[in-house]
């Protein structure tokens, strides 16, 4: 059985996550297929019956970045898959919900599904250091417990209710996050507003920025950041190597801050099989 790594990580801490689950599954043939790149976006993939995939993908509530161009170029044929979401210690709402419907639709048969919680690129000081030698664990396990479900004893079918992950105990926030939940589609986007940049003296053009964004909506010559293109994902703020890249909407800033005090206790992730 080949295991098919397909992950969009801006930030770096989902492309880690699924390689983590699949060294978990021990000596397998490992294929990856890294979505930042968009060339690898326009491809097409076609996966058989005894081929095994990984998707990672972040959220926030919703599936974020660009998933419909994800699910739009891979193909399942009763392919058994496992979905993977990144939550900046939060909540991932209906992401996995969203996920299982999609790629099912798709010719896949989800057989395990997780959600991890990972370093914001936003806020660094949310979940700092995520996912950390705890989190590995955990999901060297989970990769085994896959092979084990999965490769040794063929068993195919998912057992678990997936649930819409939202606070209960916060009134506001619960709202806002059922209004979401109920808007049609499965994909969420930075407001317009507060898709805002700015670059400091700090840059050296090493064009790093530039190579790793997923939309190519970096300039580095003209020092611009395209706001149609921009998906807002803030890998370029994670890649920078002289922190010169920075949120620029005052509005985003300050929520990130509040965030950094209410998502300060710590989340564990959570299997389904």
């Amino acid at each position: 059985m080949k295991v098919h790594l397909i992950y969009f990580s801006p930030g770096g801490t989902t492309k880690r996550t699924v390689h983590n689950i699949a060294q978990g599954m021990g000596n397998v043939e490992v294929i990856e297929h890294d979505m930042l790149v968009q060339e690898n976006r326009r491809k097409k993939y076609n996966f058989k019956t005894d081929d095994l995939v990984i998707l990672g993908m972040m959220t926030a509530t919703k599936l974020f970045g660009v998933p419909e161009e994800i699910f739009n170029s891979i193909q399942g044929h009763n392919t058994p898959i496992v979905g993977v979401v990144l939550y900046g210690n939060g909540y991932y709402g209906k992401s996995l919900i969203c996920m299982k419907k999609e790629v099912e639709s798709r010719g896949f048969k989800m057989v395990a599904a997780g959600a991890f919680i990972g370093q914001s690129s936003f806020a660094p000081k949310i979940a700092k250091g995520r996912p950390d030698a705890k989190d590995r664990e955990i999901q060297l396990q989970f990769g085994k417990d896959i092979y084990e479900k999965v490769v040794v004893n063929k068993d195919f079918s998912f057992k678990s209710k997936l649930k819409i992950n939202w606070p209960k105990d916060d009134t506001l926030t619960f709202v806002k996050c059922a209004i979401g939940s109920a808007l049609p589609g499965y994909t969420v986007k930075l407001p317009y507003a507060w898709n805002q940049l700015s670059l400091n003296d700090n840059c050296i053009q090493c064009k790093k920025c530039e190579k790793h964004c997923p939309v190519n909506a970096i300039d580095i010559f003209t020092k611009s950041f395209d706001r149609k293109k921009c998906l807002g994902c803030a890998g370029c703020i994670s890649i920078c190597p002289k922190k010169a890249i920075s949120l620029a909407n005052p509005s985003l800033v300050n929520m990130m801050k509040k965030l950094e005090t209410t998502r300060a206790e710590r989340k564990e992730p959570k299997t389904f099989f």
